[in-house]
């Protein structure tokens, strides 16, 4: 009885605590007037509350909470409170997007293979491959493996026919390669089309990949119609913070994740080929690495 007893009174507090905010809240509407950090003192403190009594999220009181914060602040300032809203959905990843939301010019009789499959395979695939079937450094997600048949590869000399494909498909691959040249001239050789996709510079920056060694070796850029990769030097190779990384993946609704829904191509360079794929790799000294131009 004693425990019950408790219990609602710890819910009679948050309810209190939840009206005086929405009170303050609609006052300082009102008066367009900021309450004297009011929201700063009582906010965490019902936060506490909740916390403690487990009664959960209440989207009212957030949204007079953010009022209040709001109202410490000038105009200028206001888009760094975030909603305080909870997302419906996570911020699609880069392989959710690509079979969800992406569309494809592939046949339905099409052979098609996924390169580097690892932890999301491409759901237009019929073959799968990596070369890391196992736990690697390059890929966090655990590998997948399906009813569809699987290969184990090294994408710089691909098992396969020439032109035994007729669709190939390699995201997030070549920027951990030491010859993605090579790679690419496989590419071409085992599928008449295809399709790549490496991080841009802003990408590995933002979400702080420089900091990993051997991890991202090269990063990338489209000029017309040819996919430049450049080697990251040791001097880009720091610590930069996990801000970014954190406000893409949180749970609530923010202006940087909007911001990356807007311009994913901002941050993945997206590259169809048929044919012929040209492209062209700059090392961390400013030399050329390799090169499409003049090779057959």
């Amino acid at each position: 009885m004693l425990s019950k007893l408790v219990k609602k009174f710890e819910r009679a507090q948050v309810s209190l605590a939840s009206l005086l905010l929405r009170r303050i809240a609609r006052a300082q509407a009102t008066s367009g007037k900021a309450s004297d950090n009011v929201a700063l003192k009582l906010y965490p403190n019902w936060n506490e509350l909740v916390a403690s009594s487990g009664t959960g999220s209440d989207p009212e009181l957030r949204a007079a909470a953010r009022t209040l914060l709001l109202g410490q602040l000038p105009a200028e300032a206001w888009s760094l409170i975030p909603s305080l809203e909870v997302r419906a959905a996570p911020v699609m990843s880069t392989w959710t997007y690509q079979n969800e939301a992406m569309t494809w010019d592939i046949g339905q009789g099409d052979l098609v293979l996924d390169v580097g499959s690892g932890g999301w395979p491409f759901k237009r695939a019929n073959h799968l491959a990596d070369k890391f079937p196992e736990e690697t450094s390059h890929r966090v997600e655990t590998m997948v493996r399906d009813e569809r048949p699987f290969f184990e590869v090294d994408l710089e000399k691909l098992p396969f026919e020439d032109r035994a494909y007729d669709f190939v498909f390699c995201s997030h691959v070549l920027e951990h390669l030491d010859n993605p040249g090579q790679a690419m001239r496989e590419l071409m050789r085992v599928a008449r089309r295809g399709y790549i996709e490496v991080p841009t510079r802003l990408s590995d920056v933002m979400f702080n990949f420089t900091r990993l060694q051997n991890h991202h070796r090269w990063h990338s850029l489209r000029q017309g119609n040819t996919l430049l990769l450049i080697e990251w030097n040791e001097r880009e190779r720091r610590e930069l913070g996990n801000q970014f990384f954190t406000a893409l993946h949180s749970e609530y609704s923010n202006n940087f994740q909007d911001f990356f829904e807007r311009n994913r191509d901002l941050f993945f360079t997206s590259y169809s080929w048929d044919e012929k794929i040209e492209f062209l790799i700059i090392d961390k000294d400013g030399r050329e690495f390799d090169s499409s131009y003049g090779s057959s």
